[in-house]
């Protein structure tokens, strides 16, 4: 596949995280059994399991129709993510996509070898549009809330570190050294970027929109692409550091690096495996905002730690002399 990019797309590339892109593609890991995300796909069954829901069972059949363990996945269902922080706010660009999309998405879909459930699904989905949105809307707002949301923070964390670290990338080397760098299946090409991947778009999107480079744990280890109109391009990759994603944090209890840093910044030290925030930290930990902030700023003068700032947010991630010397504790 190839995404054509004239010189002004090249001037609008740009990030984002994306809740929705995220929550689509969670249900293919659910469904293939990722070994990388094992840790989370075991809470996330039991959760589902257990959720009080009444329509559980009829909300997961809907969703694993469209979103199956192999094939496509209806382009309707990520829209082009736009500044969109909350998961609300990428519902309601998901709820304003047109009927007429959803219908060619459905075609495609119609097309494999489906489960009678799901050939029925579809089925109705065609019949009626505005009904069948509004039945994927509530299985999205569900199994968010329930499989997802509770994971978010940490999640969150990890794609703004990669994207913060793309963006200094980008200030150094440039955009072209930047797509280098996101998946093996991606290079840069005189034409714009080329993605190995079996299929080609027919309805391309305008030139000019630009670029929307969104990373996802849960696309890993593949990448997944959106290059129809009317969406802007868009191009998910696994972020940096999505293999520590689910790491259970190190004991630090008796450890030299203990006695060296005293065991409250040696916790802190090793809760930062993904970044995060001193609520989150302090959260994670038990202890009072203030305290955690106090340390934490003993930890980055000594280069332990390094803060990242995101919109209004500041993350904390183990810096490398913060690395070396857990990995040699």
């Amino acid at each position: 596949m190839l995404i054509r990019l004239t010189s002004e797309d090249l001037t609008r590339v740009r990030f984002e995280a994306s809740p929705m892109w995220e929550t689509v593609t969670s249900l293919r890991a659910l469904q293939q059994g990722t070994a990388l995300h094992r840790p989370w796909i075991e809470e996330a069954k039991k959760r589902l399991a257990d959720a009080p829901e009444r329509k559980a069972k009829e909300h997961l059949r809907l969703l694993t129709t469209l979103v199956q363990a192999t094939g496509p996945i209806p382009d309707a269902l990520t829209p082009t993510p736009d500044r969109q922080d909350s998961f609300a706010e990428t519902l309601e660009a998901f709820v304003g996509v047109p009927p007429e999309l959803w219908l060619r998405d459905l075609g495609y879909l119609g097309h494999r070898g489906l489960a009678d459930y799901s050939r029925r699904i579809i089925d109705e989905f065609r019949d009626d549009v505005p009904r069948g949105v509004a039945r994927v809307t509530a299985a999205l707002e569900w199994y968010w809330a329930t499989a997802v949301e509770p994971y978010w923070p940490r999640l969150r964390s990890v794609l703004l570190a990669d994207i913060d670290s793309r963006l200094e990338e980008l200030a150094h080397h440039g955009i072209q050294e930047v797509f280098k760098t996101l998946h093996p299946s991606v290079r840069p090409v005189p034409e714009g970027l080329e993605i190995t991947r079996g299929c080609d778009a027919t309805d391309l999107p305008t030139p000019g929109r630009g670029l929307i480079l969104v990373p996802n744990a849960f696309v890993w280890p593949n990448t997944l692409v959106l290059n129809t109109a009317p969406f802007v391009p868009t191009l998910t990759y696994a972020p940096r550091g999505v293999g520590r994603l689910w790491e259970r944090v190190r004991e630090t209890g008796e450890s030299p690096i203990s006695r060296l840093l005293g065991r409250t910044r040696a916790q802190i030290l090793a809760q930062l495996d993904v970044p995060m925030t001193t609520t989150q930290l302090a959260c994670a930990l038990d202890l009072a905002a203030g305290t955690v902030s106090s340390h934490l700023r003993i930890l980055a003068e000594s280069g332990l730690t390094e803060p990242v700032r995101a919109g209004r947010e500041v993350f904390y991630q183990r810096g490398r002399v913060g690395e070396e010397l857990l990995t040699r504790a």
